[in-house]
């Protein structure tokens, strides 16, 4: 075999055991929300149907990306490559926050369906934060959920109630489902104060 026969061949062997070593391009992964189970029945702080808008979502919120931060550099926004949400959160926390929101009671009737409902209140919200937070106190991770929320009446129009809320939730599972139950709880706190202010306005 001559000199450039061999060196082809050993090429060849490299070429294939470099092919070979290769890992595998990670599988997409899509996630959702579960919302709130239904809550024992109670007399509703709004007397009307209440109608839950799409929410407002800037830049990587718009998009199906799921976000993180290192603590060391919160204002850094990194996303990852494999890991998407389902659906872009605007969509997702509509849904969810509608679901979640009749289990609570807050009103007769909660939709998201704008006309020829008979709604009497209206609810806007916009998406301020939606990421994972990482290495805090011995690289523990937490999800960061902030949202401003809008409640109106519809007729007569009357702006009644506009806030922000802020939640952080320790990610017990360190996994990105972890990640998503935490953010689920997060966003379960918020109901539940806005729920609570609706029915205590200050």
């Amino acid at each position: 075999m001559s000199t450039a026969i061999k060196l082809v061949v050993c090429v060849g062997v490299l070429v294939l055991a470099g092919c070979q070593s290769v890992a595998p391009i990670p599988s997409d992964r899509y996630y959702r929300l579960e919302a709130a189970t239904r809550a024992v029945a109670a007399q509703p702080p709004l007397n009307e149907p209440l109608y839950v808008a799409p929410l407002r979502a800037d830049g990587q919120y718009a998009e199906r990306a799921m976000l993180y931060a290192p603590a060391n550099r919160s204002r850094e926004l990194q996303q990852y490559h494999y890991q998407h949400w389902s659906e872009p959160p605007a969509v997702l926390l509509q849904e969810h926050m509608r679901a979640s929101l009749q289990a609570m009671s807050i009103a007769p009737r909660v939709t998201d369906v704008a006309m020829g409902s008979g709604v009497g209140f209206l609810l806007n919200a916009k998406i301020l934060r939606l990421e994972k937070l990482t290495g805090i106190d011995n690289d523990s991770t937490r999800a960061v959920v902030a949202l401003h929320l809008a409640l109106q009446r519809k007729q007569p129009f009357e702006l009644l109630l506009e806030r922000s809320y802020v939640v952080e939730e320790v990610v017990n599972e360190n996994t990105q489902h972890g990640y998503v139950v935490a953010t689920e709880a997060a966003l379960l706190k918020i109901y539940a104060r806005f729920v609570e202010d609706v029915k205590t306005p200050r």
